[in-house]
């Protein structure tokens, strides 16, 4: 028996699209759905299980096979009624996992109440990660893991350069934990890092770091 998880994707428009197509070509088992037969079509050379169907009709959720998958991706930010429903039909069907995106922060308040387990706002999150790397153009990348922490890619800091990780004590003094490198843009992550081998002004760093502590740095 796989041990994969099984997605449902609703709502075809630029996120749940590019979501389920991450999710397919990552091996995972997709159902894609959407009401607009052209959105479905748009992504049936990557996803063999796109259909069209109304989510807020629970009978055409259950046609589909959704009752058989482990988590739902919601992604009707804009269309508050319908997300609602749709919310309510997923937990009715027994799916444990939902992830609905969210337009503002009302919508997300409301998502949280009726019974979404995370909710997530692309743009807002979009936004903040634009702002940080405008500020800091070392930065390649973030990742916010929750409202702490967050998954930092960033090019090596002139300051760091030719020093090592253990000369720098990047834990002790900021609360940032290296977890991997990479030679250049290029090249693959290698996690089996030597703390005594000085960084090179090429070296790409992939780090979890405490945002508060993070954003106080000033990295050139």
């Amino acid at each position: 028996m796989s041990d994969r998880k099984s997605f449902t994707v609703i709502g075809l428009g630029i996120f749940g699209s590019a979501v389920a197509k991450t999710l397919a070509r990552a091996g995972m088992d997709v159902i894609a759905i959407d009401r607009s037969m052209p959105a479905v079509e748009n992504i049936a050379d990557t996803i063999d299980n796109a259909v069209r169907a109304n989510a807020t009709d629970i009978e055409q959720l259950k046609e589909a096979g959704v009752p058989s998958t482990d988590v739902a991706v919601l992604a009707m930010g804009s269309h508050l009624e319908d997300s609602i429903v749709t919310i309510l039909n997923l937990k009715e069907l027994g799916i444990k996992e939902i992830i609905v995106k969210a337009n503002n922060n009302n919508y997300k308040y409301v998502f949280e109440k009726i019974g979404a387990t995370r909710v997530i706002q692309p743009e807002k999150e979009m936004g903040i990660k634009s702002g940080l790397m405008i500020m800091s153009p070392n930065i390649r990348d973030l990742i916010q893991l929750d409202d702490r922490y967050a998954i930092v890619e960033i090019a090596t800091p002139s300051l760091w350069q030719n020093h090592s990780l253990e000369e720098l004590r990047l834990r002790a003094k900021y609360g940032i934990n290296v977890i991997g490198l990479r030679e250049n843009e290029h090249s693959n992550l290698n996690m089996m890092i030597d703390a005594s081998e000085p960084l090179s002004p090429g070296t790409i760093l992939v780090m979890i770091v405490e945002r508060k502590k993070f954003d106080k740095l000033k990295l050139e």
